[in-house]
C-alpha cells in the first residue's frame, strides 16, 4: 500500500474580508459616543469590536491548524479498477471549523469532488472517496482548495495546496493464451546450430566465485587479473526472447479515443508482454509515438511495472513502422511480433529483411473503426515473404473493455464478424482461428 505524506502546510493562503458594514458601524458607534457620551453607543461599540476581534482570532486559529491529510491506498490500477482515496481533515485548534469547503480536481471519469463538512476543535473527520478510471493513463489528483471561515461570516480563509498525487493506469489485459508463437531462430535452416546464436545458456557476466560453483564455470583469464577464483554467471539465452512492436503512426490510426485502432494496439502490447513475462521469457517493447520507447528484454522484477508504464502513456505520432524495425537489430534468435492496423506494405520490407522463423505480425483491421481501405495488400505481402499474420477483431477491444457501457465504446460500429463473436456468447479470443 502506497501512502503520501500528510498535506500539513499550504503554499498559499487567502484571506477575504466579505463585510464593509463591520468596519463602518464599529467608527460610526464609537464616533456617536464621543460626541453624545450615550451610554447605548458604548454598547454597540464594544459589541461590534468585540465581534471582529473574535472573528480575526477564529481565522487565525485555523489557518494554523486546520489541514487535509489524503492518503491513496493504490499507486498504480488496471482500466476498470475503482480507487479508494482518503480524505482525513484535521483540525488542532481550540475552536472549531464550523464549515469546510473541500474542492478537489481530478482529472478523472468521475467529476471533480466538492463537498462541505465539520470538524470540532482538536478533531478529525474522515471521507472516503471511489474513483473509476475507464482509460489507461496517468492521472492526477489535485490541486486541492480547502476554504472555511468564522461563524459570523465576516472572514473567508481560503488554502490553496498545489501538490498532486499521480495514479498509473494500465491497459486491460486479454487472455493470449491460445496464440501460437514460434521461437526465432534461421528462417530456412532447420537444423541444429552449435554456436553461440543456438546456445541453450549463454553468459550473463561474471561474478566472484562461491563454494559449490562448478569448475567448468571458473573464467580462468579473469581469475589470474584479478588473483581470485571469477565464475562466468549463465542466463537463458535469446531464443525464448519476444520482441513486441506496437506501430503507433498516427496516419495509420482509425477510430477515436477507446474506440480506436491504437487502444487496441495496446491492448494487445500489454496483454502479450505479460503472457511472455508469465512465462518468464524475457521481453523487449520497441514503439514510436510521442516519444520513441525502446525497452530492452530484461529479467528484472520491475520490468513489468516498465513495460506497462510506457503502453499506459504511449500516444501516437510521425514515426513510421518501417522505421522502427530498420532502428535497431534485436537478437537474430528472439521472437519478432509486429501489431499494426498499417494498410501499407512497406515494413514488412523491413520485416522480410530479418531472417527469423519467429516473425508474427498481428493485424488489425482499420476498417473495423471507420477506415476505408482493408488490409488485403498486406496479407498478400505477409505470405510473399512467409510471414506468420494473425488477424485481432476489433470486438477484442469492447471485451477488455467490457466494463463500459455502450455509450462509451460502439459495438454497432463493429463488423459483422465482430458482431458474431460476441453473439455466440463466447470471447472474441476463443473464437479466433
Amino acid at each position: 500500500m502506497v501512502e503520501t505524506t500528510p498535506q500539513r502546510k499550504y503554499k498559499q493562503t487567502e484571506l477575504k474580508f466579505n463585510t464593509w458594514l463591520l468596519p463602518i458601524l464599529v467608527a460610526g458607534s464609537g464616533v456617536l459616543y464621543i460626541l453624545t457620551t450615550f451610554r447605548g453607543w458604548l454598547i454597540f461599540f464594544i459589541g461590534f469590536t468585540g465581534v471582529w476581534l473574535l472573528a480575526v482570532l477564529w481565522v487565525a486559529s485555523l489557518k494554523r491548524n486546520l489541514y487535509l491529510d489524503r492518503r491513496l491506498h493504490l499507486a498504480w490500477a488496471t482500466a476498470g479498477d475503482s480507487i479508494q482515496e482518503e480524505l482525513k481533515l484535521v483540525n488542532n485548534s481550540w475552536l472549531p471549523a464550523i464549515w469546510v469547503e473541500i474542492n478537489d480536481n481530478i482529472n478523472t471519469a468521475s467529476p471533480s469532488v466538492r463537498m462541505v463538512s465539520d470538524v470540532g476543535a482538536n478533531s478529525s473527520r474522515t471521507r472516503f472517496l471511489s474513483h473509476l478510471y475507464k482509460q489507461r493513463g496517468l492521472y492526477t489528483l489535485g490541486p486541492t482548495t480547502l476554504r472555511t471561515g468564522d461563524p459570523f461570516g465576516i472572514y473567508t480563509l481560503t488554502f490553496h495546496e498545489p501538490n498532486t498525487d499521480t495514479i498509473l493506469i494500465t491497459p486491460p489485459l486479454l487472455p493470449m493464451t491460445r496464440l501460437r508463437i514460434k521461437p526465432g531462430g534461421w528462417a530456412g535452416d532447420q537444423r541444429q546450430q552449435r554456436g553461440a546464436l543456438e546456445r541453450q545458456i549463454s553468459d550473463a557476466g561474471v561474478r566472484e566465485y562461491i563454494p559449490g560453483d562448478s569448475l567448468r564455470r571458473i573464467h580462468w583469464h579473469a581469475s589470474a587479473r584479478f588473483d581470485s577464483l571469477i565464475v562466468r554467471q549463465l542466463e537463458a539465452s535469446a531464443s525464448g526472447d519476444w520482441w513486441i512492436f506496437v506501430d503507433l503512426q498516427s496516419a495509420v490510426q482509425a477510430g477515436k479515443d477507446q474506440d480506436s485502432t491504437l487502444e487496441l494496439l495496446i491492448v494487445l502490447a500489454a496483454s502479450l508482454a505479460v503472457r511472455g513475462l508469465n512465462e518468464h521469457r524475457r521481453v523487449g517493447l520497441a514503439m514510436a509515438g510521442s516519444d520513441l520507447a525502446w525497452i530492452e528484454p530484461s529479467n528484472n522484477p520491475t520490468h513489468r511495472w516498465r513495460i506497462l508504464k510506457a503502453l499506459a502513456a504511449a500516444e501516437s505520432g510521425d514515426y513510421s513502422l518501417a522505421d522502427l524495425i530498420s532502428l535497431k537489430n534485436p537478437s537474430r534468435t528472439a521472437s519478432l511480433i509486429v501489431i499494426t492496423p498499417s494498410t501499407g506494405v512497406r515494413w514488412i520490407t523491413a520485416l522480410g529483411k530479418r531472417r527469423n522463423d519467429g516473425r508474427l505480425a498481428l493485424l488489425v483491421d482499420p476498417t473495423e473503426f471507420g477506415a476505408a481501405t482493408s488490409q488485403s495488400r498486406v496479407k498478400s505481402a505477409l505470405a510473399f515473404y512467409n510471414i506468420q499474420y494473425q488477424s485481432m477483431p476489433a470486438a477484442l477491444l469492447y471485451e477488455a473493455y467490457q466494463f463500459l457501457t455502450q455509450s462509451d465504446l460502439k459495438p454497432d460500429r463493429y463488423s459483422v464478424s465482430g458482431k458474431r463473436y460476441l453473439m455466440q456468447g463466447r470471447s472474441a479470443w476463443q473464437n479466433m482461428d
